[in-house]
């Protein structure tokens, strides 16, 4: 088992991050930093939109960031345009140097027609871990974790899009349980779930971010801190 520190970064869509994020995730040294799910993206262009002008700067953001924090990134997702099709991407980098992508794969209702679905899975190496990244929705499939597994994933970073809806603290708890949780076991890996949080852009979010493990959730942010900006440190044992 290894002692991996995390920075899971429940931030509002499309901020940026300011020297005093950069100067708090420095001092704890994290391995990996994720961000949210349509974290990188342009607020006047929207979630399902891109340009060449910004697809460029965000991913100069990205690498500046992980060279900046001496760490891997897993860059939440942005809109990546190829061709003629749009695709939900989350970009990795390792210290200035993007080592892969990840493309959506199950589509949030709101993303049919206009995102395209990716087709592959997606793992990575670092600090001698096999870690993957999947993206919101993929959690409903449980092919996804079973992917996550043949591929020897020992952490899976979920960048999440989480629309608020009225339950109750029992019915959440419940559904970090049925999913995350029984994700990990399914997987045999840490699963980091990172939620981007309520804003004058996206109103009706909720940020639900956590960690969890075969054994249960190891960390999830409490009912109160679901609209609070945060960065969360988290330190975990991976297989």
């Amino acid at each position: 088992m290894k002692a991996v520190r995390i920075v899971l970064c429940q931030m509002p869509l499309g901020e940026t991050v300011t020297h005093i994020d950069a100067a708090f995730m420095r001092e704890y040294r994290p391995h990996f930093v994720c961000f949210p799910e349509y974290f990188f993206v342009n607020r006047r262009l929207g979630n399902h939109a891109q340009t060449p002008h910004n697809f460029h700067r965000q991913h100069t953001r990205l690498a500046g960031l992980s060279r900046c924090l001496n760490t891997i990134v897993i860059g939440g997702s942005m809109p990546e345009q190829s061709g003629e099709l749009l695709y939900n991407t989350s970009f990795v980098y390792d210290r200035g140097r993007q080592i892969g992508f990840y493309r959506k794969q199950n589509l949030f209702f709101a993303e049919e027609g206009k995102i395209t679905p990716g087709t592959e899975f997606g793992t990575f190496q670092a600090y001698g871990i096999t870690f993957g990244v999947l993206i919101c929705a993929d959690v409903f499939r449980d092919e996804s974790f079973l992917e996550m597994k043949r591929r020897g994933a020992g952490l899976v970073f979920i960048p999440t899009f989480s629309p608020h809806r009225e339950e109750t603290m029992d019915d959440k708890f419940a559904r970090d349980n049925a999913i995350f949780v029984r994700g990990a076991r399914l997987s045999g890996a840490v699963i980091v779930k990172v939620c981007g949080v309520k804003s004058e852009y996206r109103t009706f979010l909720q940020a639900r971010s956590l960690v969890a493990g075969e054994q249960g959730v190891i960390y999830r942010v409490r009912p109160d801190q679901e609209e609070k900006r945060m960065l969360i440190t988290c330190e975990v044992e991976v297989p």
